[in-house]
């Protein structure tokens, strides 16, 4: 699987798969039932159906965030989110089958087939972490390095990421590696160690040719984890890398796509900024719209602008991180915060040129001077326009802290390495969910 890809080859799989025995687990119980019944079952609409409940079992599993395998197998034991994501599935897919005209065996049949794709939905996900230990789903890693640094801040990084597994580890001068390695059933083997010159570099060779994937540090938690660790990588691992690319299509494609979004936004939204402000007033004493200092794009600063949600004395003391639950965030504040409709006005940051829809989010010169001294590579998440959206918000809550800005920026250099228009409209698309369900606001 290539690190320049944002949809992993192997969620890719497990979603066709599932897909597929959905779909198969449809037109086979619907058909079973219509044969116990004496049915004449039509095809064409037992397809189509079978289609449709699908893809909305689909829809809530990915509502749900249960294609994100840290969150599934976390789910498995209680199958919490799997049992809420079914039930809303089920529901819309039954109004639906009660919606559609024809005889009531029709409806019966169709009842039938949703309730085996249910069955299987269930079944296949409670498996998911046997699933994912047989079939790779789930990264069973063999660490070269043991004892190093960076073995130890590799350990660190793993340790956050639910689908990945440590099974053993080893010296760099090891021997017999690919044979340890199959024992404990790993299916990658990750060097980590804080000088290469001691590699026993023909058993690694060996390993790759008895089928094993042999990858560095960096690379790993690239990969796994979608962003780049700073505290592993080296300049040159950034510069003789791959991305990292801006031809003129792609800046173009890029500020197609943020105006268009932007013009679309606007028009959605126009209601909602017109009854936020009226709100806003009612609420609490002072301006509507909040201008702040940002830094933008190589570092040149802007006037942002924001619906207010704090009360107006909120800096009186000085500039401070926005913590959780914040006293300063005023009570209308709190909602247009927790679902992101504060950050609507930026509209007309990205009709100005200032801002892109996505992209790192723009920090205050104040915070600015402080975290470029303290983590490396800061500078770089400024080789592209900032956003109202990005990676890292989708990843990661708001930063209130400097080691939260820097695991912000992380994410903030996967996405400036992994730059495309393809990506943009996925974090688009993932967008959407955060602000429905209002996850990760301060």
């Amino acid at each position: 699987m290539s690190v320049r890809t944002y949809v992993e080859s192997r969620k890719l799989g497990f979603f066709v798969g599932e897909q597929l025995l959905l779909f198969a687990a449809f037109v086979v119980s619907a058909l079973a039932v219509a044969r116990g019944l004496g049915l004449n079952a039509d095809w064409f609409r037992v397809c189509i159906e079978a289609a449709c409940a699908t893809a909305a079992l689909q829809v809530g599993l990915y509502l749900a965030d249960l294609y994100d395998f840290k969150v599934a197998y976390q789910d498995a034991p209680r199958a919490t989110r799997l049992l809420k994501a079914i039930g809303a599935a089920t529901i819309v897919c039954g109004l639906g089958t009660l919606l559609i005209p024809g005889p009531s065996p029709a409806k019966a049949i169709a009842v039938a087939g949703l309730g085996g794709a249910c069955t299987v939905a269930l079944a296949l996900r409670a498996a998911l972490p046997e699933v994912g230990r047989v079939t790779a789903l789930r990264a069973r890693v063999f660490l070269i390095g043991q004892g190093s640094q960076a073995a130890l801040k590799l350990q660190h990084e793993i340790a956050r990421d639910g689908h990945t597994e440590i099974v053993g580890s080893a010296t760099i001068e090891t021997v017999g590696l690919a044979a340890r390695s199959r024992a404990r059933g790993a299916n990658v083997i990750v060097v980590a160690v804080d000088d290469r010159r001691g590699l026993n570099v023909r058993e690694l060779l060996a390993c790759r040719l008895a089928g094993l994937e042999v990858i560095d540090g960096p690379t790993f938690v690239e990969r796994a984890l979608k962003k780049i660790p700073v505290d592993l990588v080296k300049p040159g691992d950034l510069v003789f890398s791959d991305g990292f690319e801006r031809p003129m299509w792609l800046l173009a494609g890029r500020r197609l796509v943020s105006l268009t979004a932007s013009l679309v936004l606007f028009m959605l939204a126009a209601p909602v900024l017109l009854l936020v402000s009226i709100l806003i007033k009612l609420d609490s004493k002072g301006p509507v719209f909040y201008s702040q200092e940002r830094v933008g794009m190589s570092g040149r600063n802007f006037k942002m602008l924001k619906f207010r949600t704090m009360r107006t004395d909120a800096e009186a003391t000085g500039v401070k991180w926005a913590q959780k639950d914040d006293p300063r965030v005023t009570g209308i504040g709190k909602w247009l915060r927790r679902f992101r409709v504060d950050e609507l006005p930026q509209i007309l940051n990205v009709v100005k040129g200032e801002m892109g829809i996505v992209g790192p989010r723009p920090e205050r010169p104040e915070f600015v001077a402080k975290l470029r001294r303290q983590i490396p590579y800061y500078d770089l998440r400024t080789l592209v326009p900032p956003g109202i959206t990005g990676w890292a918000q989708i990843r990661y809550p708001y930063a209130a802290s400097l080691e939260e800005a820097r695991e912000k920026l992380q994410y903030d250099l996967w996405y400036v390495k992994h730059l495309s228009v393809r990506l943009d409209l996925a974090i688009l698309f993932h967008t959407a969910k955060v602000v429905v369900f209002g996850r990760g606001a301060r």
